[in-house]
């Protein structure tokens, strides 16, 4: 068993992160949807119908994430809105269980015959609702809305159980979009352990074996790369990892486990920008699906519901390992590739981020929005978990926070520094009790100092955890100090023009440099694109040489900055990471 995050009573944010938070409550959150009348709602009036589309998923979003906002914040008017919201919806649920937005012939359980195919994003809708409801059940404790959540489960049991309808047939993506309703699955089991919920469990696995093209179980438990994972699609991928993921842990399956971490191994060695986004877009028509392995370029794209869903991933791992790693990963996502896909007001969000490149940000109804909001409220609780005797701190911010502990004790602990803009970190502890407090080690920082109330600290790594185990007395201060240097992060191209062959054959090779000091990652305005190239040109001695004084370097005019300090506007939309080293 590894940390278990519910423990969290209380935490409120400061920093960077804590920036976001706020907007993200003013912006996304309090203004897209306000009650049953905002169009992301309507769209499941029976008058409003349609014949397709994803848009439906916004609703189960925004209850999802509205619900995290309201534990943090107390605020009963947000409450009261989301239970109205919540109550609408209840109130347009079908005779049979159903809650979509689709006319009744393109609905996911009207198929002819079990392998008949009916696909669209009904049920991914759908999935989002059950995932949003459950949500809602959580915090208010009011049962009618586990009820429709159990209505919706009862409909897909019948649908796929009963019938024997194929799940995959009725999702996009070979079957992935259909399929990674097993995250939602999951947390319905967390909350009601329904042995139909389980029978629904097992069957997405088996069909993620069993459907043509797909085989995620055995590829991934095989070490494959994913992008030989069905079509590659990243976002719909990871949601099936996260699903497999936590089910592994439920139900003990350890071979689900092992498939789920050689596909982190996968994605973490190959498919991942300096910013933490997994990405695609180089050399195949998709750009949100996953480039094979060998298929570097400097014009990488990441889509935000997939840093949505890679920090989900890295959080479940990081819940039933207990290891550093994944809080490293987490990190390194949230104050780069998240921070910079959004913008100051809360509301708009990035859609597509190239590393080198022009960015898009789409519009209200894109699905990146409502991802980017999820996903900063979902890191409010990555920040802190607890088992046991032991209080993590998993990514470092300045923040509040009040835990339980195994024996039923809370202990309080306030985080101060200005982390992530140096690399000095204090805990100052609120609460008398015996326990281990153990911080996640940057992954980026070669040493690191100690001191317990102004002396040396007696300390241990616990995977990849520095862990202090003590009888703590209130006033106590812990304080960390990592080094803040500069850091480049090298990238090598095998061959110069991309779509030729010749050029690969003849061993042509590019290399590239990005910048980093800290944990934070450096981007500038320059306009480099794929269609038109134009890199920024740097010799490697003095690529090597360069060191970052204060928040900025500049190279041939074009001026870099940590990537969180250039949020998307409606000024130059382009994008540099990487430099060409000569």
């Amino acid at each position: 068993m590894g940390i278990i995050s519910s423990t969290i009573i209380s935490i409120v944010v400061g920093g960077i992160l804590g920036g976001a938070v706020d907007s993200n409550y003013s912006g996304r959150i309090s203004q897209f949807i306000t009650g049953p009348e905002s169009a992301a709602i309507q769209l499941y009036n029976p008058a409003n119908a349609s014949t397709g589309g994803w848009r439906g998923e916004h609703a189960g979003k925004w209850l999802y994430a509205a619900s995290m906002s309201y534990v943090r914040t107390g605020d009963k008017a947000l409450l009261a809105r989301i239970e109205n919201v919540a109550d609408y919806l209840i109130s347009v649920q079908g005779e049979n269980g159903y809650l979509g937005c689709y006319t009744e012939s393109k609905r996911f359980y009207v198929q002819p015959s079990p392998e008949a195919y009916n696909v669209g994003w009904d049920i991914w809708n759908n999935a989002y609702i059950l995932k949003g409801l459950c949500k809602v059940y959580s915090v208010s404790g009011e049962k009618k809305y586990l009820d429709a959540a159990s209505r919706i489960l009862d409909l897909m049991y019948d649908t796929f159980i009963v019938k024997g309808l194929k799940i995959a047939n009725t999702g996009q993506h070979d079957g992935m979009a259909s399929l990674g309703t097993i995250d939602a699955f999951d947390d319905y089991y967390a909350i009601k352990p329904d042995p139909k919920c389980k029978a629904l469990i097992y069957r997405c696995v088996e069909e993620m074996d069993s459907t043509p093209g797909l085989g995620l179980l055995k590829k991934a438990s095989a070490g494959m790369d994913v992008a030989l994972i069905g079509n590659g699609k990243i976002y719909e991928m990871l949601r099936n990892l996260v699903g497999l993921a936590k089910a592994s842990e439920t139900f003990g399956e350890k071979d689900w486990q092992k498939a789920c971490l050689n596909a982190w191994q996968n994605i973490v060695d190959y498919h991942l920008t300096p910013l933490g986004g997994p990405w695609g877009g180089i050399g195949r028509s998709n750009n949100e699906a996953f480039n094979r392995a060998c298929s570097f370029a400097p014009y990488q794209v990441t889509e935000t519901c997939e840093v949505m869903e890679w920090m989900h991933f890295n959080k479940v791992l990081l819940d039933q390992t207990g290891d550093a790693r994944y809080a490293n990963e987490l990190e390194k996502t949230i104050y780069n590739a998240l921070m910079a896909a959004r913008s100051k007001d809360g509301i708009h969000w990035i859609y597509y981020f190239r590393a080198n490149g022009v960015y898009w940000t789409g519009d209200m109804w894109s699905c990146c929005w409502s991802s980017g909001m999820t996903a900063v409220e979902d890191a409010v609780n990555y920040l802190y978990s607890a088992k046991g005797k032991t209080v993590y701190a998993n990514v470092l911010s300045p923040s509040k926070a009040s835990l339980t502990i195994g024996n039923g004790k809370t202990v309080s602990i306030i985080q101060k520094g200005n982390y992530p803009l140096d690399g000095d970190v204090a805990f100052k502890i609120g609460t008398e009790a015996s326990f281990t407090l153990a911080v996640s080690k940057p992954e980026w920082a070669d040493s690191y100092t100690v001191k317990l109330n102004g002396k040396d600290a007696d300390t241990k790594v616990v995977n990849g955890y520095i862990s202090v185990k003590r009888h703590w007395k209130k006033g106590d201060r812990l304080s960390l100090e990592f080094p803040y240097k500069t850091r480049h992060i090298e990238a090598v191209q095998e061959y110069q023009d991309n779509k030729t062959f010749a050029s690969w054959y003849m061993g042509n090779k590019t290399h590239y440099f990005c910048y980093a000091k800290g944990p934070l990652v450096y981007i500038s305005n320059h306009a480099d694109t794929y269609d038109k190239q134009s890199p920024l040109v740097i010799n490697r001695s003095d690529a090597e040489a360069l060191q970052i004084k204060g928040d900025e370097f500049t190279i041939n005019d074009a001026v870099f900055k940590p990537a969180y300090m250039l949020p998307p506007s409606s000024g130059k939309r382009t994008r540099t990471l990487w430099i060409k080293v000569d």
